[in-house]
């Protein structure tokens, strides 16, 4: 289990914004009109008077993440891999009062966005890209969970041994599992949130997942978006026909979308004291993992 420590229990957006300012202002980019575009493991703001979006992490324990992030979108970048780039006009990243903070070049977005066929294309180049020079781990599908259990704040107790169960079992059964795809290389969060640009024209983004491991983990969050996020027939099928592969074929694809469901329902719980809406849909999750339910229908955040 990974170490909890007290910068990462308390990362608040407020937080977030405070090592913000005091980076943008080492590097010489103005933070004063920057938006909060997103907040989960980091926190994620896009400058608007530079097309630059910067990453805040929650602690120090994340800097070699950060550091791997980098180095994956720059090899990607060398394969051709259509990605984000590091922004270069800084030594980054930076360690501001122990949190990693990067900076990218921002891309626009279209409408309508890059989709899961997108998606797909994108994953066959970063699985053909061959072996990595970044230093990948080994892929642990269960990841941070354990670590967000043990800093979990204002959750039900019952609520937290579920999940911690829930969590012990899949990874027994993960250590199971017989695999179709070759391993290699792999993005590790390969959902279309991760998409940038525009239909046929789409980037690549967030590789603090990435790892090397069996492929089929990557193509396991579209089928889980399916069934859960409301992501419709034909995309999900345009998926499967651009990548070469249906992975919910496979007799172990039930172990990885239940990995799929925990690491979702986890990662929401670190920011139910951000809003009613979260805490309402974290009770919906657990509620509906408890009851064995695959037909409730989640919401995207």
């Amino acid at each position: 289990m990974s170490d909890v420590t007290a910068s990462d229990r308390s990362f608040t957006s407020t937080v977030a914004r405070e090592v913000l300012d005091k980076a943008c202002d080492l590097v010489g980019l103005r933070a004063d009109d920057a938006s909060l575009i997103r907040f989960g493991s980091n926190a994620i703001f896009e400058l608007r008077g530079t097309p630059v979006v910067v990453r805040v992490g929650r602690s120090p324990e994340r800097m070699p993440v950060f550091e791997r992030e980098l180095c994956v979108a720059r090899w990607l970048a060398d394969h051709d891999v259509p990605t984000v780039r590091p922004y270069d006009g800084v030594e980054h990243p930076l360690d501001v009062n122990g949190h990693p903070v990067s900076f990218w070049h921002r891309v626009e977005s279209a409408d309508p966005p890059p989709g899961a066929a997108d998606l797909a294309r994108l994953l066959r180049g970063f699985h053909a890209a061959g072996d990595s020079p970044c230093e990948l781990p080994t892929l642990d599908p269960l990841g941070d969970v354990p670590a967000r259990l043990a800093a979990a704040r204002g959750i039900a107790d019952e609520d937290l041994d579920f999940l911690r169960g829930r969590a012990e079992e899949l990874h027994r059964r993960y250590g199971e599992l017989t695999f179709e795809l070759p391993a290699g290389p792999l993005h590790g969060d390969a959902y279309v949130g991760n998409l940038l640009g525009r239909p046929g024209a789409a980037v690549l983004l967030d590789y603090e997942s990435a790892a090397v491991g069996p492929r089929e983990w990557d193509l396991t969050p579209v089928a889980v978006a399916h069934r859960r996020l409301g992501l419709p027939d034909r995309d999900n099928a345009a998926f499967t026909e651009a990548y070469g592969h249906d992975v919910t074929a496979w007799a172990g694809f039930p172990v990885l979308a239940g990995i799929r469901e925990v690491t979702m329902t986890t990662w929401l719980m670190q920011n139910v004291g951000e809003g009613q809406h979260l805490a309402d849909e974290f009770r919906l999750r657990v509620r509906s993992l408890r009851d064995g339910d695959d037909t409730a229908t989640w919401h995207a955040f």
